[in-house]
Parts: structure tokens; sequence; C-alpha cells
């Protein structure tokens, strides 16, 4: 695979973006794990909205973003600041400028969505100093290019899991810190895209503990191929001395924006990733091999538990609970 990286990454970015979404078709039509995936999640959000048929060109135009996004990620140490600037729209900086200015870092929050590493390119060449947390690939090879190809982007890589006092150092430096809570969890319970859904909870403690301002980030590719990069205004919640239901409330709001992204561009978040495993009674077991065939079609809908005025699961209210494991909770524990 590392063979490979050098010839790509000398393509024209045109030719390279081609070959990517060329490659993501063919990984939708062969990959069937990741695709039947997809279309599960798919039909769990869209279900009582859109056709089968309306599902099935969603899932492939995700497989052909993420191939498209995967062909820019290998190019981007070879993109100047100027050749960034140009395939770029960028709104709110002064929003991430303005909380740096304040002395204690940031914690951007984005997903897997749009072309996040571009976003963290474009930090980079820009001047802001830009730590990513970042889960190891299975694979140690792959995993080393991923590593690499961040680290000449200009970012400092911390693996997840132990990265929990890196992380507090970087924000000491009055840095930023990039964080993507959107993957499957079991820590807290919280809304998501109208879902009771397991979530990440490191960031909201590390938020209520530190007072690190959040700053909600985005980097969506428009129908001209350039990509608008939106800064939000911070967001800073006051603990209220409940700990338990601030962790709700941090972490719902995270999942209330990034949520809101995800409808508004909605093959642009990465639907292959098994995000509701670590929820109970969202998907029966076997759903996912006996419910959706080959071509992706489902007429069952799926039923996600119900939801209480403030998004809370009606048959588990009062039961968010907590899994102590990763060392981000218990560095946020500590402070």
């Amino acid at each position: 695979m590392s063979l490979l990286v050098p010839p790509l990454r000398a393509l024209p970015l045109s030719v390279g973006r081609a070959l990517g979404r060329g490659m993501g078709f063919v990984l939708y039509n062969s990959l069937g794990r990741y695709r039947r995936v997809a279309l599960k999640n798919l039909n769990l959000v869209y279900g009582t909205e859109l056709d089968a048929a309306a599902r099935t060109r969603m899932a492939r135009e995700v497989f052909r973003h993420f191939g498209q996004a995967a062909a820019e990620f290998l190019k981007l140490p070879r993109l100047d600041k100027d050749q960034i600037d140009a395939l770029s729209t960028v709104i709110g900086e002064e929003n991430m400028r303005d909380t740096l200015a304040a002395g204690h870092g940031a914690m951007l929050i984005t997903g897997h969505f749009g072309n996040w590493e571009f976003m963290a390119r474009w930090l980079s060449v820009h001047g802001y100093p830009l730590s990513v947390v970042a889960r190891r690939a299975n694979d140690p090879k792959a995993d080393r290019i991923l590593t690499d190809t961040r680290s000449e982007s200009g970012s400092q890589v911390y693996n997840r899991g132990n990265s929990a006092r890196s992380v507090l150092q970087s924000l000491k430096r009055n840095e930023i810190v990039g964080l993507l809570p959107d993957q499957n969890a079991g820590d807290v319970f919280v809304p998501f895209l109208g879902i009771r859904t397991g979530t990440v909870d490191g960031p909201a403690i590390i938020h209520l503990k530190t007072g690190v301002p959040i700053v909600f980030s985005w980097c969506v590719r428009m129908p001209d191929n350039r990509f608008q990069i939106t800064f939000e205004p911070p967001v800073v919640v006051e603990p209220t001395g409940d700990r338990a239901a601030d962790i709700a409330k941090v972490t719902t709001v995270i999942n209330a924006h990034l949520g809101a992204q995800v409808r508004q561009f909605p093959t642009q978040w990465l639907w292959l990733h098994d995000r509701w495993k670590a929820t109970p009674e969202v998907f029966q077991e076997g759903f996912e091999k006996s419910s959706i065939d080959e071509a992706g079609s489902s007429d069952r809908n799926i039923s996600p538990s119900p939801l209480n005025n403030e998004g809370v699961s009606s048959d588990r209210v009062g039961e968010i609970q907590e899994i102590k494991t990763d060392s981000v909770v218990e560095a946020g524990r500590s402070l």
C-alpha cells in the first residue's frame, strides 16, 4: 500500500479526485459488509422519508464522496497555502481566532463528515497550532500512512486511548485540539438524528472540567468541488453540579450540532460506520444480514426507543450511564 502513495500524490488533484470517486463506486459494490451497514443506518434515519431506491442512491454517493476524500487526503501535504485557499471559502474564522485570544485553547469538535482532513490542513497552513486525536488503524502499514500524512500536513497526532495527558497539555499551551466524537460508543445515551444513541463522553468531561470553549467546525464539499469551512461561535456549558446531567447536556449539544450538518449534507457523513452498534434495541439481532438485500432495499421501518421532550428515551430516563474505560475520561476526572 505504501508503494502506491507517491504515484497517487504525484497525480493532478482533478485526476486523483476522479480516481477516488471511481474507487468509491468499486468499493460500494465489493465491500458487502460496509454497504449493508450504510443501508441499515440510512433505513434507520430515513426509512419513513425516502424509499429504498433513494436510500441506495445516497449510499452509493457516500462511498463516492469518501473515495474522493481519501484521494484528497493523500494529496494534502503537497498543497501549499495558495492552493488550499483557492479550494476553500471560510466563514467565521474570527470565532476561532477570538477563542484562542482568550488564552485557554480551543476544543474543535467536528465529525467524520465532509472533508475534516482538509480543514486540518487549512488550519495548519494558516498558522494555527493543531493536535488531533485519532484511532489507530487495524493495519499497521495503513496506520503509518495515516499518521505520516497528517503529520506532514501540519497536525500533531495523538492516539485515541492514551492521549489524555497530551490533550490537556495542548490546551494549556493555548492550542486547538481536534476531536471527532461521532463514532460508536456506550458512555452516555443521548439523542442523535432523533434516535437515542450511545455517545463518547470524554469531550464533555474535559469541557466541563477545564471550561475550554467548544468551537464546532465543519468542512463541507460544495457543488463546485470547493470546500466551505465554517467555525461556529464558541460554546461554553456551565456545570450545575449534577455531573451526569451536565455530561448528558454537553453531549446532547454536540450531537445536535453534528446532526444538523448531517441533515443538511447527508451524503457527506460516514454512514458506513456502525454508529448504533452499542445502543440497545436500535437494531434487532440479525437485522443487518437478513433484512437488507444486495440491492439495498428494505421495506421494514426500524422504530427506535421513543424520546421524551428532552430527547431521552422514555424508558431510560434517569439511567444515563458512563463507561469508565477511556483514559480521557480519567484525565477529566483528575483535573
